[in-house]
């Protein structure tokens, strides 16, 4: 889930919506923590989308 332009994938292995309910719930990747693009940017990268209107 998420936006692609700034944030990353994660590969699972669920199947169903069980499994990917389980994997979600024991899951300590974040979006903010470990995949989103704009925090490998710069620390200021959100930021500058607030600005430019992206939310």
């Amino acid at each position: 889930m998420g936006d692609g332009s700034c944030t990353g994938a994660v590969e699972s292995t669920a199947a169903t919506i069980d499994e990917i309910i389980a994997e979600i719930s024991v899951s300590r990747l974040t979006e903010r923590g470990a995949t989103r693009a704009d925090d490998r940017l710069t620390e200021a990268a959100m930021e500058d989308r607030k600005r430019e209107g992206y939310f």
